[in-house]
């Protein structure tokens, strides 16, 4: 796992427009934890942890282009120290891409930098990639999260 920061790797892709910094931005973002606006409630587990229900979910935005994507916060502690509590909850770059292209209604996943006003969209068709052979792999494990409109 890299020290670097999402955030600056959204910042060189956003400066540079490289294919590589892009493949560098998706890398870092599938192992990393990002911030979301949970909706739902969590289930408290008899281990001390929360666990989903089947009611909780992702929250979207239109923002920009009018087309729904799961809406992303990048580097939540700096988030939260430079631009205050916009989300509620932390998931792993690799759940919010399962998230985004497992959801019919979905476009993919705006996610927003900590410490810049830019944002990078990862569209439902790069969000699918990774997923091609664990979907043929584990076609009955259920995901934590609720599709909306389900």
């Amino acid at each position: 796992m890299s020290d670097t920061p999402l955030s600056d790797v959204m910042s060189e892709y956003a400066e540079t427009k490289a294919p590589e910094s892009y493949e560098r931005f998706l890398s870092l973002f599938r192992t990393s934890t990002v911030g979301i606006v949970a909706t739902g409630a969590p289930v408290h587990a008899t281990d001390g942890h929360f666990i989903a229900d089947g009611n909780l979910g992702a929250g979207r935005t239109t923002h920009g282009d009018g087309r729904p994507r799961v809406l992303a916060y990048a580097d939540p502690e700096a988030a939260l120290r430079n631009f205050g509590p916009r989300f509620n909850a932390g998931v792993s770059g690799e759940v919010l891409l399962q998230i985004a292209a497992t959801d019919p209604e979905c476009e993919g996943i705006l996610v927003n930098s900590a410490i810049r006003e830019i944002s990078l969209i990862i569209g439902k068709p790069t969000a699918q990639s990774p997923l091609a052979p664990a979907a043929t792999d584990a076609p009955d494990r259920r995901s934590w999260w609720k599709r909306w409109g389900a």
